[in-house]
């Protein structure tokens, strides 16, 4: 693995430290998750799908209902054995309990109770045990079974975006806060070169003054301090948008004033193209998500066939009725089979079915487009990395270059070789070299989180 050699210490971060004002790349990345608008919404669709889901696997699932009533009929009119009419009231007790489980299964026991309010008082009771079931419905298992599983992957593709949401949401935090860090390490550097510039125009007047070295020494010598002096004029003003941006991800005003912490440097992933491909196509949620609607089209094109198909039901029971009056009583058992069939439906569910069938066609076409997009996004973001970390390499070698030149043109004005403007014309390479690497080494590590992005990390 390769490991970006990246040890700056800043000024300006080591104040903020010691003033306990330097927020950390966690603390940042917890504040983004905890407090940001977006992660409010994410939470809301997962919540709601969970519910969408609960809902549809209900029913297919056990569940127990029972019911109970009473019914007082004052004005019956009932008849003697003469034919004489006479009314009575009529009392009706009634209870049950009804069970229901997958297939469509139903098992229901009620007891039903009457009372005749004459004399002699007249008294019935029935119990009855019924139950039924679909034993074939066109899907194995049963069509709410079928419907609970097209619930569940849509479920899981909630839970998967929700998951690139938050990957994004990271990403984008983790992004600020490099760019903002970079731009702290920039100022570092041109404050240290503007006092560089101040030691040198001094050193240059002093110069003059004894008459050593001409105007244009001079003339140079403020130039290049007022050019240092505008450079980090204009950084700190970059400084002030990049923290602006990062606190709008945060949910922060965009007033507040505060550094980040200085971090060690991210490690660069393998670079190998068909590795990284790989890694991308098992990591990212886009394309897991379309998998899955893949999964959930499947099992929808088997219930459209399904309604096709017959329904076979069959039905069973027993009931029992006792009459308290003349002690008579009564058993009575049976059992059923129904077949349920469309015969004539104008098309409808050829049409549904071709439907179906042609949405898993797209999402499959749409799949390989996906695949095909995610290895270009990989590949770039490699090459584009192998360039600036070939860059980074590059600003090292031209700031040791621009040291050594520097050392030696100081050397030869020592001995009268080089002039002062050789030595401040030396010393701008220098600290432009040393900008240079610095901005050379934040692109890097901006390029390692891009890469970790295209790969779905």
């Amino acid at each position: 693995m390769i490991i970006l050699p990246f040890a700056f210490s800043l000024a300006a971060g080591g104040r903020a430290a010691a003033e306990g004002q330097a927020v950390t790349l966690p603390q940042a990345v917890e504040q983004a998750l905890a407090g940001g608008p977006d992660m409010r919404i994410s939470r809301a669709n997962l919540a709601i799908a969970r519910a969408q889901y609960e809902n549809s696997a209900s029913a297919n699932g056990v569940g127990v209902t029972g019911s109970a009533s009473y019914d007082r009929s004052p004005f019956t009119t009932g008849y003697s054995a003469t034919g004489q009419a006479f009314q009575f009231t009529q009392n009706s007790f009634q209870g049950g309990l009804t069970l229901s489980a997958p297939l469509s299964t139903s098992v229901s026991l009620t007891g039903t109770h009457s009372l005749s309010e004459i004399t002699p008082i007249q008294q019935a009771t029935s119990v009855a045990l019924t139950a039924s079931a679909s034993v074939w419905d066109g899907y194995l298992g049963g069509q709410a079974l079928g419907a609970a599983r097209v619930a569940s992957y849509a479920l899981r593709g909630t839970e998967s975006a929700e998951s690139a949401n938050q990957k994004t949401i990271v990403y984008n935090v983790k992004q600020a806060y490099y760019t903002l860090l970079g731009q702290q390490r920039q100022i570092s550097i041109l404050e240290q070169t503007l006092a560089q510039r101040d030691a040198e125009l001094e050193k240059t007047r002093a110069l003059f003054d004894a008459q050593s070295v001409s105007r244009i020494d001079l003339q140079q010598a403020q130039v290049n301090r007022l050019q240092a002096d505008l450079d980090l004029k204009k950084a700190r003003g970059v400084l002030e948008v990049d923290r602006e941006q990062l606190s709008n991800l945060l949910g922060w005003p965009a007033d507040r004033e505060y550094q980040v912490a200085d971090v060690e440097d991210l490690p660069v992933p393998d670079l190998d193209v068909a590795a990284a491909v790989k890694t991308a196509l098992a990591s990212r949620e886009d394309f897991r998500q379309i998998e899955l609607s893949l999964r959930s089209g499947d099992v929808s094109l088997e219930l459209k066939k399904a309604l096709a198909s017959p329904t076979v039901s069959v039905n069973t029971g027993v009931s029992w009725t006792e009459n308290w009056t003349d002690a008579a009583n009564r058993t009575t058992v049976h059992a059923g089979v129904s077949i349920k069939a469309p015969v004539i439906d104008a098309g409808s569910l050829g049409a549904q079915i071709r439907e179906a069938s042609l949405q898993q066609e797209k999402l499959r076409a749409q799949q390989e487009q996906l695949a095909a997009t995610i290895a270009s996004a990989v590949k770039s973001a490699v090459y584009s990395l192998q360039d600036l970390l070939a860059r980074v390499d590059l600003a090292r070698q031209s700031l040791e270059l621009a040291q050594d030149q520097y050392d030696l043109t100081e050397l030869e004005f020592g001995t009268g070789v080089s002039s002062n403007l050789d030595v401040l014309a030396a010393s701008v390479t220098l600290t432009t070299a040393k900008a240079n690497l610095a901005a050379a080494r934040s692109a890097a590590q901006l390029g390692v989180l891009a890469l970790q992005n295209a790969m779905g990390s």
